[in-house]
Parts: structure tokens; C-alpha cells; sequence
């Protein structure tokens, strides 16, 4: 009993505790490193099999017979055996008329403009 209370021995539990203590501070700093890395791995594999999946429903869209035929028909102006095409052309001449008086730049109180709208029609 008279060792475990001499200075040295003191002094060596002390170091022993010491470097224990900073041993295992040290591997919880690389556990939690390591953690980290670990879940940055997982969330990429993550976001790598939604992309590859999104390839994968975009391949067998891009696959598709109907698709093909309608990017044929867009792109190349393709037309089946049988098929008559119409050619539609939108008029931006064309003057809108309305029935209804402009009365922006007049200076007529609102009443009459309301009554003048409503007996038109």
C-alpha cells in the first residue's frame, strides 16, 4: 500500500490518465471525421441512383415509338402514307375591333362611362 501512495506512482497514474484521456479524445474526433464522410458518402450514392434512375426514365422516353414519331414530325416534317398536312399561319395584322367605346383619354366621369357600357349591348 505504501507504493500506491509515493509521489511516483502518483505522478505515472496521472500521465497514464493524462494520455489515456487525450488517446480517446483522439479517436472521437476521428470517429466523428470519419461519420461525416461516411454520410457525405451515403448522400451522394443517394443523389447518383435518383440521377441514374431519371437517365434511366428519360433513355426509355427517348426509346419510345411515339416519341420518335413526334420529333420526326417536328424536326424533319415527316408525314405517314395517307396523311394530309394543313399549314396554319397565325394573322398578326389583324385588327382587334371591340364593340365598346375607349374612353381612356376622355375626361367623362366614371358614372356616364358605365352608363354608355352597360346600354351597348
Amino acid at each position: 500500500m505504501k507504493v500506491l501512495k509515493s509521489k511516483l506512482v502518483t505522478g505515472l497514474m496521472i500521465l497514464a490518465v493524462g494520455w489515456l484521456g487525450l488517446s480517446f479524445i483522439k479517436i472521437k474526433l476521428h470517429d466523428n471525421i470519419v461519420n461525416k464522410e461516411v454520410w457525405e458518402l451515403e448522400a451522394k450514392a443517394d443523389n447518383l441512383e435518383h440521377s441514374n434512375s431519371m437517365l434511366e426514365k428519360f433513355l426509355s422516353y427517348m426509346t419510345n415509338p411515339s416519341f420518335l414519331e413526334r420529333q420526326a414530325r417536328l424536326k424533319l416534317n415527316y408525314k405517314a402514307p395517307g396523311e394530309e398536312v394543313v399549314f396554319v399561319y397565325t394573322d398578326n395584322s389583324a385588327n382587334i375591333s371591340s364593340s365598346s367605346q375607349d374612353f381612356k383619354n376622355e375626361n367623362i366621369p366614371n358614372p356616364v362611362k358605365w352608363w354608355y357600357y352597360l346600354m351597348e349591348e
